[in-house]
């Protein structure tokens, strides 16, 4: 009896968090309203709060599902590549791609901030800092004599740089850029960065 109680809670769990991404997929951030997760769920509210805490642990669990859906596609763009700024190119252009087909979750994981009083869990960090593993290890491969607190600097700086450049075209900011020329200075930025 036990273990079918186990399975409709996870399914519950499951499909909660499907229409939570699906809300912010279709409508971002600001889609995310309890009842209407709820609703989409096909369960009660209460029951949404049976496993999410609150509106921001429901949150944090869709920008999980959005940083996991990254480490795939940077998984993938790295496979078989040897040479690290090949790598590194790959991954930025790859975030790209990604940005481009998830705007709206890309955003949310950006735009949210946790509620005043509460700290971002000890896992969710984790998982941004696995993520730039990816850019660190081809990193340290082009700069052996980083130290680890350099190599952690070098890291953020080349996310920041490529996350920003992303950001600013995809919003169509006047001094984004577009198409073509977005994905060669993409890799000008990239080879700049990683130099």
């Amino acid at each position: 009896m036990a273990g079918i109680q186990k399975a409709k809670s996870e399914e519950t769990q499951r499909r909660v968090l499907e229409a939570a991404v699906a809300a912010v997929e279709a409508g971002g951030l600001e889609a995310i309203h309890i009842r209407k997760i709820a609703a989409q769920a096909g369960y009660s509210v209460g029951s949404i709060y049976k496993h999410y805490e609150d509106q921001d642990a429901l949150i944090l669990a869709v920008s999980s599902v959005t940083l996991g859906r990254i480490k795939t596609v940077m998984a993938e763009a790295v496979e078989g590549i040897e040479e690290p700024l090949a790598r590194l190119k790959s991954l930025a252009q790859s975030y790209l791609t990604f940005a481009r087909d998830n705007r709206n979750l890309l955003t949310a994981l950006f735009a949210f901030q946790i509620s005043e009083g509460k700290q971002t869990p000890d896992w969710h960090i984790q998982e941004n800092i696995a993520l730039l593993g990816f850019i660190a290890g081809p990193l340290r491969e082009l700069d052996p004599d980083l130290d680890d607190e350099a190599l952690a600097a070098r890291t953020r700086t080349c996310f920041a740089a490529v996350h920003g450049l992303v950001t600013i075209s995809l919003e169509e900011r006047f001094i984004g850029l577009y198409g073509d020329r977005l994905e060669k200075e993409m890799d000008f930025l990239v080879e700049r960065l990683a130099g």
